[in-house]
């Protein structure tokens, strides 16, 4: 009976993501740059990173709350996340969250992503070279994720979000849910094959005191207030189709090779390969790459595990080479207890 409920939901998930998938390709060359929120884009973990992103298979920890939701499930310990990326042009993006598990009940997981440009000079026609005062841009995104295994082998999950950007005085939000899967085979040192469906939500627009503008009238003195209205944008709807396995094996030490397809609305397809060695579960060194990409290609990285009885400390580095920007570095803290 557990079989063909695992049956059900996996093929489910594949059709709803394939159409989905089918769906973006037909119009991703129309719908360049007409996303809103891209935070959503933005890879979370310095682990997956430094693998190319390749991790929506291969996530085991509780950076699955971004990648794959069904992955939640998997996580052998409750867990706590710190996340930091110095992204391009002087930006930043942090990630905090938790994950507690609730035994036959399957695991909950709360996750916060948040993007700053910090401070922006202030320009106008007139006064090209700034007035004086700065303003931000921001995206967050508010998750809270369930993921319970259906069986020893086969694991799904939710995500219901809550998403706004701002910049200035000006701010929008949206709803979205996540949903995801992972299938663990029996056969190449248990083949794992995940997939994941992100950012399925409604449409965003931006109010704010920013678009109150006064004018007046040619005929009469009398200056009257008006508002702008903006249009809707689709958030960056993703479709990600992963495999990972461990190619070798033994009690000291194991190689893992990934590979990620992705799909997006807005874009066309990207593969990523990933790859990590791990020396006594302890040392890692991890590298991957990105095809398809605008500028980012190839990332690299290394973690260190250490465990006292229940509790651990995951430390995590990932550079990314980001083309004519500058590179970025990502550091990641991981507690488990």
């Amino acid at each position: 009976m557990k079989g063909m409920i695992e049956k059900i939901i996996f093929g489910a998930l594949v059709c709803c993501a394939s159409f989905s998938s089918i769906v973006a390709q037909t119009s991703s060359i129309q719908n360049v740059g007409t996303s809103v929120a891209n935070v959503l884009k933005m890879s979370v973990g310095a682990r997956a990173t430094a693998m190319g992103g390749a991790n929506v298979a291969e996530c085991d920890d509780i950076t699955s709350l971004y990648w794959n939701p069904g992955a939640t499930a998997r996580i052998k310990e409750n867990q706590v996340i710190i996340h930091r990326t110095n992204w391009i042009v002087d930006t930043e993006m942090y990630q905090f969250g938790a994950a507690y598990g609730l035994g036959d009940f399957g695991t909950i997981g709360l996750g916060l992503q948040y993007f700053t440009s910090g401070d922006i000079l202030e320009t106008t026609e007139t006064q090209q070279d700034g007035t004086g005062r700065t303003f931000t841009a921001y995206n967050l995104a508010l998750g809270l994720t369930y993921s319970r295994r259906i069986t020893t082998r086969f694991s799904t999950g939710v995500t219901l979000k809550f998403i706004q950007e701002g910049l200035d005085r000006e701010r929008g939000s949206a709803l979205a849910v996540d949903i995801g899967s992972v299938f663990e085979t029996s056969f190449l040192n248990n083949l794992k094959i995940g997939l994941a469906l992100s950012n399925l939500g409604t449409k965003m627009s931006f109010t704010g005191v920013g678009l109150t503008m006064q004018s007046q009238g040619q005929v009469s003195p009398r200056v009257v207030n008006s508002t702008l209205n903006t249009g809707e944008w689709e958030l960056p709807l993703l479709f990600r189709f992963g495999l990972a396995a461990d190619l070798l094996k033994s009690s000291d030490y194991r190689f893992t090779l990934a590979t990620e397809m992705m799909d997006s609305r807005d874009y066309e397809p990207r593969l990523a390969l990933g790859s990590e060695f791990g020396f006594r579960d302890m040392f890692f060194l991890r590298g991957g790459y990105r095809f398809n990409e605008s500028e980012t290609t190839f990332s690299l990285g290394a973690g260190l595990r250490y465990a006292i009885g229940k509790l651990s400390l995951s430390i995590d580095y990932a550079y990314q080479h980001f083309g004519v920007f500058s590179n970025v570095q990502h550091f990641t803290f991981i507690f488990g207890f």
